[in-house]
């Protein structure tokens, strides 16, 4: 018996959503060139992943412009929008687990055109006013519908605005009204809203003339007011530290603000804590024979002992003392060939390393020890000479006990533990 096929789902493409938005009559330009970028982002569902900046980006509005016009979109019920997070093995969910991230829009294209309309010019439909907080839009049922409003929790494609921290925030009370004159608000009202700590940042900031003064805007507005006096602070400490490492192009401000860069400075009124400078000593006796073992372990090298008139041969370090340096002083002046060998990776080369960082204060670097005598021959020949031989050689240390002196200059006896 033959089966019917399932006839496939309709699928929505950038050209079917895109044309959807170029039809509404919003009346509001900036919302609908917000609406018509989403479009450009849709998958087979309707679904879109792209950021607040991006969308600013293409719409050439600014980033605040963007969140309250996609809160006017999700108000008059053309798109839903979901918070998401990425969890630490970088899934992304809706359940809040991990880090937020971009929200999930949804293009509600099957949703009634009329009613967005309706709602977008400011009339009541369905008896429910247009900026009433009981409209909630759904593309999985269409608009709500009947005289008594329930307030559901939000599911897939039915965001509410009560949701916390979302990343595109949610339209104030009253919606705006649409902008006009080119700028998503007037100049002269931005300057007379601006933090007064602004514009003492923003102009002693390099660079700032070929900078974007409302990013920069923005980014100052979200910081807290103790932020805002740190990052002025910041700006001229910041400047020098430039023109001391002889950088011309520092960081664009509103980047600089929202990465808070000033805080690699010192806060206002706290002085920056210097360290005291180490007391120098002058090593000397059995501590001078250990460091003189350690530094042929290390460096394949007798240190640099130089001679004071008043304290004789020794070396100068800032490293306090250290008891099991001197312990190194019981090799002094035995022959290194005699020693015994930890090859790299192994548990007593890491011992050793890193107890010869501590003694000399650098990286030590292992050694190439060759396995067998240096023969001309084979090993002296061209390397095309069918009698020439790689010379059989390992990296490690050549140390005078497998393991290093204990901290209080003590040595392992044999059989004991590790």
């Amino acid at each position: 018996m033959m089966t019917a096929k399932k006839r496939a789902r309709l699928r929505i493409g950038s050209d079917v959503a895109t044309g959807w938005a170029r039809n509404l009559e919003l009346g509001n330009p900036y919302a609908k060139s917000v609406l018509r970028a989403l479009g450009e982002y849709v998958d087979g569902e309707g679904m879109c992943w792209v950021g607040i900046p991006q969308l600013a980006m293409d719409c050439d509005l600014s980033q605040d412009t963007v969140r309250r016009r996609l809160a006017w979109l999700e108000d008059i019920g053309a798109i839903g929008r979901t918070g998401q997070w990425v969890d630490e093995n970088g899934r992304r969910n809706g359940e809040g687990r991990g880090k937020r991230t971009t929200d999930l829009v949804r293009l509600l294209v099957d949703a009634d055109t009329d009613a967005i309309e309706a709602r977008a010019a400011g009339r009541v439909v369905d008896e429910t006013p247009v900026n009433s907080t009981a409209i909630s839009p759904s593309w999985q049922q269409g608009l709500n519908s009947g005289a008594e409003v329930v307030r559901t929790p939000p599911a897939l494609g039915q965001p509410s605005q009560l949701c916390d921290q979302l990343i595109s925030e949610p339209e104030p009370e009253n919606p705006p009204k649409s902008p006009s004159g080119g700028f998503p608000e007037d100049r002269k009202t931005i300057e007379e809203g601006e933090p007064t700590e602004f514009a003492a940042a923003f102009e002693s900031y390099v660079g700032h003339e070929v900078m974007r003064r409302d990013l920069a805007l923005e980014e100052f507005r979200l910081l807290t007011p103790d932020d805002r006096a740190w990052c002025v602070h910041a700006v001229p400490l910041y400047m020098a530290k430039l023109r001391e490492l002889k950088q011309r192009r520092p960081m664009n401000f509103h980047l600089w603000s929202r990465t808070r860069g000033f805080r690699e400075f010192a806060a206002p009124g706290v002085a920056s804590a210097k360290p005291a400078a180490p007391q120098r000593r002058f090593v000397q006796g059995d501590e001078l024979k250990g460091l003189a073992v350690a530094t042929q372990i290390a460096e394949r090298r007798e240190p640099r002992v130089i001679r004071e008139l008043d304290l004789g041969e020794g070396v100068w370090t800032q490293l306090p003392p250290q008891v099991d340096l001197t312990a190194m002083a019981a090799f002094a002046g035995v022959d290194r060939e005699a020693w015994q060998v930890v090859d790299l990776g192994t548990p007593q080369f890491a011992a050793w390393r890193d107890r010869l960082a501590l003694w000399i204060g650098a990286e030590p670097q292992a050694e190439r020890i060759f396995l067998e005598p240096y023969d001309q021959n084979v090993h002296g020949v061209s390397s095309s000479n069918p009698n020439f031989r790689l010379r059989k050689s390992k990296q490690g240390f050549r140390v005078p006990a497998p393991w290093p002196p204990r901290r209080d200059g003590t040595w392992q006896v044999a059989g004991e533990g590790e």
